[in-house]
Formats: structure tokens, C-alpha cells, sequence
């Protein structure tokens, strides 16, 4: 896999991450969430979190499901608001 971003990695205590409350969020998607193959946190364009669970790894493919709705929402928003486009009438694409 070909990695297109080289974050510089801190520790989350640097940037004010509660390490407590990362240990209880790993805690509670070990007891509760099989479905949850990773997460990472980028926070003021440093990477300060990357854990993957049950195997996975940054090189495995992972089954998104209807997120990526979510995601790409927030995304149009952010580009409204900054002013890379002016509505949601630009997007001409086809699904």
C-alpha cells in the first residue's frame, strides 16, 4: 500500500488527548464492537492515534458500508463553508 500523506506522529498527551479515555474507547470496542476494524485521529494535522483491532492493519481493505455518505456530507459542507464551492448544486456527479 502506498501511503500518500507522511503524518508527523505526536503523542496524544501533547496535543491534549486524554490517554485514559483512549485506553477506555479501545476497552470498550474490544468488549463491544467486532465490526470496528480501526480508527485514527489526526488532530491539527498531526497523526496522534492509529489502533487497529481484531488482525487488521493499515494494509487491509475495510468494508465501509454507508459512512462513506457521512464523510463525503461533512466534506461538501467544509468546501461550502471555505469557499471551494458555492452550493451543493456545483456537484454534478453521478452515482
Amino acid at each position: 500500500m502506498q501511503t500518500t500523506i507522511n503524518w508527523h506522529t505526536v503523542k496524544p498527551e501533547s496535543i491534549y488527548m486524554n490517554n485514559e479515555k483512549l485506553s477506555k474507547l479501545e476497552n470498550t470496542i474490544k468488549s463491544d464492537y467486532n465490526n470496528i476494524n480501526g480508527i485514527v485521529i489526526i488532530r491539527n494535522g498531526n497523526l496522534a492515534y492509529e489502533k487497529y483491532f481484531y488482525g487488521k492493519s493499515p494494509d487491509d481493505c475495510h468494508h465501509v458500508a454507508s459512512v462513506t455518505k457521512s464523510v463525503l456530507s461533512a466534506l461538501i459542507g467544509i468546501a461550502i463553508d471555505k469557499g471551494y464551492i458555492k452550493s451543493i448544486e456545483e456537484i454534478n456527479c453521478t452515482l
